[in-house]
């Protein structure tokens, strides 16, 4: 059988959750100071790997631009120089009227 004072030496559900916050505020308080320790952790095992995975990633990009980047400007210099060719030989930019078809 329960009396009184029974009922009365266990914590509400309130107070309860009040523990628990006071708590959890307590032991976060107490931890600040490891943040200064984990800061280089974090540094150290999530930004450089994460850097090391773009660089590996963009290895093959620079590969592909060092092969595609020199074939465009070579192929622009050529059409840029057959383009003065033609001005050179018809006087103007545009092609010859007998060389355009359908006329």
């Amino acid at each position: 059988m329960q009396t009184r004072s029974d009922r009365r030496a266990r914590p509400t559900t309130n107070e309860l959750l009040w523990e628990v916050a006071d708590l959890a505020g307590g032991a976060a308080v107490m931890l600040l100071p490891m943040l200064l320790l984990a800061v280089p952790g974090i540094i150290l095992f999530v930004a450089l790997p994460a850097l090391v995975l773009l660089a590996v990633a963009a290895a093959p990009v620079v590969v592909v631009g060092a092969i595609l980047v020199p074939t465009y400007l070579l192929v622009r210099l050529v059409r840029r120089l057959l383009r003065r060719s033609n001005v050179a030989i018809h006087g103007s930019g545009l092609p010859r009227a007998d060389a355009r078809p359908g006329v």
